[in-house]
């Protein structure tokens, strides 16, 4: 017979081991805030989370799986803020570029560890560089329902539409980059409102593809 998992105060052990992960991975992020790169270490991961390190090796074999978590924990969240802010926004054009761009770029002001974690290679680990190619796959293809949302007399399998999607995710991406690191002295809604613009041009010029 398996041996049941013991419950401590009406916890279930594999609830409060997801919790510590998630724990561990946000303590991580505030160490990257805090520290930068060089300051990201077992201990004090461990220690920003007010655990012990016998918890991070109980969720992550070692630094590296545990970057590569946050890395994913980052994309989620990102995502889903994405997400939430183009469904919410109108049907109209600007609306809901608009809506994408904003939602990008106060994801990486609010959270600006996870930004750079997602969008530069701080960290050179194969891993998170394959996983970083693998979510700009994601990016494009949620710039491509975008676009298809957005013309709908496109035919489902436009190659242009690839095309544009892949172009915005690289431009954008860049921008984005140089400016969370202050190499373009952009303020916040001039960004936006000049991304938007471009976002907008490339569309246009879609239209005649």
């Amino acid at each position: 017979m398996a041996k049941q998992a013991r419950t401590y105060g009406g916890v279930p052990a594999d609830q409060r081991r997801a919790t510590r992960r998630e724990q561990l991975l946000e303590a991580a992020f505030e160490v990257m805030a805090l520290d930068g790169p060089g300051g990201l270490t077992i201990r004090t991961v461990a220690k920003q989370a007010g655990l012990s390190t016998r918890f991070v090796y109980e969720s992550f074999t070692d630094l590296d799986d545990l970057v590569v978590a946050a890395f994913e924990l980052a994309f989620r969240q990102m995502a889903a803020a994405v997400d939430g802010a183009v469904a919410a926004a109108g049907p109209d054009r600007r609306d809901q570029v608009t809506a994408l761009v904003e939602a990008l770029v106060d994801f990486f002001l609010q959270a600006p560890a996870k930004g750079k974690l997602l969008s530069t290679k701080a960290y050179g680990h194969p891993a998170v560089a394959t996983r970083r190619l693998a979510r700009a796959e994601d990016v494009s293809r949620t710039y491509g329902a975008l676009l298809h949302g957005l013309l709908t007399d496109r035919a489902p399998d436009d190659p242009a539409i690839d095309l544009t999607a892949r172009f915005l995710v690289g431009g954008f991406g860049e921008t984005t980059t140089a400016w969370i690191q202050q190499s373009l002295p952009y303020p916040r809604d001039k960004f936006v409102h000049d991304n938007v613009e471009l976002f907008l041009g490339t569309i246009a010029a879609l239209e005649r593809l």
